[in-house]
């Protein structure tokens, strides 16, 4: 009985220590913690885009990676590939493909709109993915410009609707079919 008391008061001890060690320690996932976020969270109102990772995830100047809520990238995204060489040391060149892949293109797409401007983020139910990447619908600061709907209707990407993000489910389903017109080849 009395090692059970022991073990209990001991469990407690640790359980206090770590969330004091926790409560103190900076968020290691980025700079965004999740009592910070909110439906109208001020923060968020005039974010600049530093850089577009793929055609439904950029960075911005904070650092912070930022998911587009409803868009998913064609295929995985581009790697570099290694530089082979022969037997001298000189680089083996490929024959070079013309066509620019669907991904490259919607990245393209992405940067051009995208990349040094100001945005404002809007976020729904689920603030964070499982890869603590922000989640968050993205509008152009100077025209409002819903960027996550104008990707789906260029047909730049694919739709990805989860719940509970069902915030703009509508406006991006209508954009998603407006974007199958346009497909340029994408999805053959």
């Amino acid at each position: 009985m009395k090692s059970t008391i022991f073990s209990l008061r001991h469990k407690l001890l640790i359980a206090a220590l770590a969330v004091l060690i926790c409560g103190s320690t900076p968020n290691v996932f980025g700079e965004t913690d999740l009592l910070e976020l909110g439906p109208a969270s001020a923060k968020y109102d005039d974010v600049v885009v530093q850089d577009v990772l793929r055609v439904d995830t950029l960075r911005l100047e904070s650092g912070e990676i930022v998911k587009l809520i409803g868009v998913r990238a064609f295929g995985d995204p581009a790697r570099k590939k290694k530089i082979e060489r022969d037997k001298y040391g000189f680089v083996v060149k490929e024959n070079v493909d013309l066509e620019v892949p669907p991904a490259e293109q919607a990245r393209e797409y992405a940067r051009e709109l995208l990349e040094g401007k100001h945005v404002r983020l809007e976020f729904d139910a689920e603030q964070k993915d499982d890869e603590y990447k922000t989640l968050a619908y993205v509008f152009l600061v100077n025209d409002n410009t819903f960027v996550n709907a104008r990707i789906l209707e260029r047909g730049f990407a694919d739709l990805q609707i989860q719940a509970p993000n069902l915030k703009y489910a509508r406006q991006l389903r209508d954009a998603y079919r407006e974007g199958r017109a346009y497909s340029h080849g994408m999805d053959e």
